[in-house]
C-alpha cells in the first residue's frame, strides 16, 4: 500500500525545466533504463503539442520522483522529459535546467539523434515552430508525484497506466541491487552498464525460464500461473554485506568466498592485467542465497554467458541433438512446453556440475522432459508445472533431484519408467517428429 506521503502538484514544463524558476534538481539514476524514444515518438510529441495549442493547456503526462536528499531521481517519465529538454533547447535561449543523464552510449546516440529530428522538424515547419515556441514552455504542464520512500515510488510506477512502458521485475530487481552498492559511484555505473550490454529480451528469459523456476522447482514449489512477477523478486534477494550477519551462520562461508576471490583479484590485479594470472571467478550456483549489490550483476552476467555459450537463447544446430531436432520440426509448438522444461532441467544440472558429463545430463533430461508429451492428452505451462511439482507417473521431481545430488554420477539412477505401453501418445508424436520417438526410445527395452 502507497503512504500518505505523496507529494503531487501540476506544472508548467517552463518551472520544471527552467534554470531560474525550477526548484526542482532532476537526476535520472544509474537504474534507469537508457534513453530511447525514436524519431517517431518525438514527431508524434511534437505535432501532439501543434494540435493541442488551440487549447488553454496541454498535459503531457505524469512524472513520479524519488525525493534522494537534496536531488530529486526520476523514476518514471525520464523519455518526456529528456525529449522536452531538448525541444526546449532548440527553441529558446533561456538558461535550462542541468540534467544528470548516465552515460550509456544508447542514451547519447538518441539524445544526439533526437536534438537533429527535432532541428530539421523545425527547419521544414517554420510555422510549427512558431507555435511551439510560443505554447510549449508556458502551457504544457505536467503532474509531478513525489515520494521519500523509493519501493513505494516503483510500486507506483508499476500500477500506473500511463503511455510508458511498465517496470518489470527485473527492473526492480537492478535498483534493489544498485542501492545495495555502497561507495563510489563508479562501481554502480559498471555494474548498470553490465546489465545493460545484456539483450533485454535475454534478461527476461533468463530470469522468466530458468533461474525462477529452479529456484522454485528445486524446492519443490509452484511456478505461479502468471509467471515471474514482481510478487517473485524476494527470491533474488539475499545477504547485504552491510548488515551484521553475525546470527546468519548460513551466510559466514558465502561472503567468506567472496572476500576471498576480491581479495585475491585486488591483490594480484597487476598480474591479472598482463594476463600472467587468470582472474578469480566466483563459484554462483543458482540455488545458492543471492549476494546483494555488485555480486547480484555478476551472477546475472555468468548465467547470461552460460545460456549463450550452449545455444539455449535460441534453438539452433550445435553438438545438443535435442536441440538440433526440435528446431528442425515445423510443428515446432506442439513441443515447445516440453522443450522449454528440457533446456531449464539441463541448465541447472550444468551449473550444479560441470558439461564433463553434458551427454548424461542430455540423456536424463531429455527422457524426463519430453514425458508429459507421451503421457498426457493435452501439455501447457499448467501441466508441466503438476508433471514437476506433483505428479501420479512415479516419476521424481528431477530439479529437486539435482538439488540433493552430490555427484553427476548421481543422475544415472534418476528413475524414468518409458513403457510403451503406458504412453498414450506415441503413434501422435511419431507422425509429428518420428526422429524424435526414436530418440527417446533408445536403449529401452
Amino acid at each position: 500500500m502507497i503512504s500518505k506521503q505523496v507529494n503531487t502538484y501540476f506544472a508548467s514544463l517552463k518551472e520544471l525545466l527552467s534554470k531560474n524558476i525550477s526548484r526542482t534538481p532532476l537526476i535520472i539514476p544509474d537504474y534507469q533504463r537508457p534513453y530511447t524514444w525514436k524519431s517517431k515518438n518525438v514527431i508524434q510529441l511534437l505535432e501532439d503539442i501543434v494540435r493541442f495549442s488551440k487549447y488553454p493547456e496541454y498535459r503531457i503526462g505524469t512524472i513520479i520522483l524519488h525525493k534522494n536528499g537534496d536531488t530529486f531521481d526520476i523514476v518514471d517519465g525520464q523519455q518526456r522529459i529528456v525529449t522536452s529538454l531538448l525541444i526546449a533547447k532548440c527553441l529558446t535561449e533561456e538558461a535550462l535546467i542541468s540534467l544528470e543523464i548516465p552515460e550509456h552510449p544508447k542514451t547519447i546516440k538518441h539524445i544526439v539523434d533526437n536534438f537533429n529530428i527535432i532541428s530539421n522538424y523545425f527547419e521544414r515547419n517554420p510555422k510549427n515552430k512558431e507555435i511551439i515556441k510560443n505554447f510549449f514552455l508556458s502551457n504544457c504542464t505536467i503532474q509531478v508525484l513525489i515520494l521519500e520512500n523509493i519501493d513505494e515510488a516503483f510500486q507506483l510506477f508499476d500500477s500506473s497506466n500511463n503511455r510508458g512502458k511498465a517496470l518489470y521485475p527485473t527492473d526492480l530487481l537492478k535498483a534493489f541491487h544498485l542501492r545495495e552498492i555502497h561507495g563510489s559511484d563508479e562501481k554502480k555505473l559498471e555494474m548498470s552498464e553490465l546489465w545493460e550490454n545484456i539483450k533485454p529480451n535475454h534478461i527476461h528469459i533468463l530470469f522468466s525460464e530458468y533461474l525462477y523456476r529452479i529456484k522454485k522447482w528445486s524446492k519443490n514449489k509452484d511456478v505461479s500461473a502468471w509467471g515471474f512477477s514482481n510478487y517473485d523478486i524476494d527470491l533474488f534477494k539475499g545477504i547485504s554485506e552491510g548488515n551484521k550477519n553475525d546470527e546468519l551462520n548460513w551466510a559466514k562461508s558465502i561472503l567468506m568466498a567472496k572476500n576471498f576471490v576480491d581479495n585475491f583479484n585486488s591483490q594480484n590485479q597487476v598480474m591479472i592485467d598482463f594476463n600472467i594470472l587468470p582472474k578469480m571467478n566466483y563459484a554462483f550456483q543458482i540455488d545458492q542465497p543471492i549476494i546483494n549489490g555488485e555480486y547480484f550483476f555478476k551472477y546475472v552476467a555468468h548465467y547470461n554467458s552460460l545460456l549463450d555459450k550452449h545455444g539455449f537463447y535460441s534453438d539452433v544446430e550445435n553438438e545438443n541433438s535435442i536441440l538440433s531436432l526440435y528446431v528442425k520440426k515445423s510443428d515446432w509448438s506442439y513441443f515447445k512446453y516440453v522443450q522449454s522444461l528440457f533446456k531449464t532441467s539441463m541448465f541447472y544440472a550444468l551449473d550444479k556440475f560441470s558439461d564433463s558429463d553434458y551427454e548424461l545430463f542430455k540423456n536424463v533430461c531429455f527422457k524426463y522432459s519430453y514425458f508429459p508429451r507421451f503421457y498426457l492428452e493435452q501439455v501447457q505451462e499448467k501441466s508441466i508445472n503438476k508433471f514437476v511439482v506433483r505428479n501420479n507417473t512415479g516419476i521424481d521431481n528431477l530439479f529437486s533431484y539435482i538439488s540433493q545430488s552430490f555427484s553427476s554420477n548421481d543422475l544415472a539412477h534418476f528413475q524414468i519408467p518409458i513403457h510403451k505401453e503406458r504412453l498414450k501418445n506415441v503413434d501422435r508424436v511419431k507422425n509429428k517428429s518420428e526422429e524424435l520417438v526414436t530418440e527417446y526410445f533408445r536403449g529401452e527395452n
